[in-house]
């Protein structure tokens, strides 16, 4: 859920920076302070926001009468899962911005002026121009989403910090991660080899999705 949401937002975010002729460093940092946060103060801030009884949220929607009563955010598995995709994309999108920022700054002024001369509209410039010159930028921050996916605990963790040792992963293991299953399996429950196991498998799963922005990022000449 969160990968595209990022991408797409992310490289649409960074156009708009782009183009802006005032408060674009402005704009540059305030997205980017979430990055620099920590996953605990992360993890800690949205279970407050989302708990219940005292949560931020609960409290607006009932303010507003939308709700007559809070709802249960991180006891419902689809909620949980929508909650951890949030975490991720407001922490990553900074992040995401700047590099889409970086590479627009890399193309040449010449190519934006050349279309403007041949009557180039701002859509056919950005969908005929910066989307295809992007291309090796979106392949490298989509695979390395996917590597830091598959790595993800702080954030469901900390979101289930208070849940026992047998309540692993949020109800009914909707925000279970490979990270956790390993940490728990490994150091919980005491599964040593069943925790290598999953250590080696996930190693395995991170180089193919290596070779493979490698092979995408590479151009037809560099294949040959």
């Amino acid at each position: 859920m969160s990968l595209p949401t990022l991408v797409l937002t992310g490289m649409l975010l960074a156009y708009l920076i782009f183009n802006m002729v005032k408060g674009r460093m402005l704009f540059q940092t305030a997205n980017f302070l979430p990055y620099i946060t920590t996953p605990v103060a992360i993890g800690f801030i949205f279970s407050f926001m989302f708990d219940w009884q005292t949560g931020i949220i609960n409290a607006l929607f009932v303010k507003m009468g939308l709700l007559q009563e809070g709802i249960y955010w991180l006891q419902d598995p689809w909620l949980s899962r929508i909650i951890i995709a949030i975490m991720i994309v407001w922490r990553n999108l900074g992040y995401f911005i700047a590099i889409y920022l970086a590479g627009m700054t890399a193309i040449s002024q010449d190519v934006y002026e050349a279309a403007k001369v041949d009557g180039a509209t701002a859509f056919h410039t950005f969908t005929r121009i910066t989307l295809p010159l992007l291309r090796n930028i979106s392949v490298f921050l989509i695979v390395t989403s996917i590597i830091g996916s598959l790595q993800l605990f702080d954030e469901p963790k900390l979101l289930y910090g208070g849940w026992t040792a047998s309540q692993v992963g949020g109800p009914d293991n909707a925000a279970l991660t490979i990270i956790w299953k390993f940490v728990n399996d490994s150091f919980m429950n005491v599964r040593f080899g069943y925790g290598a196991t999953i250590a080696y498998a996930l190693f395995m799963l991170i180089v193919v999705f290596s070779i493979a922005s490698y092979k995408l990022s590479m151009g037809k000449g560099d294949q040959e």
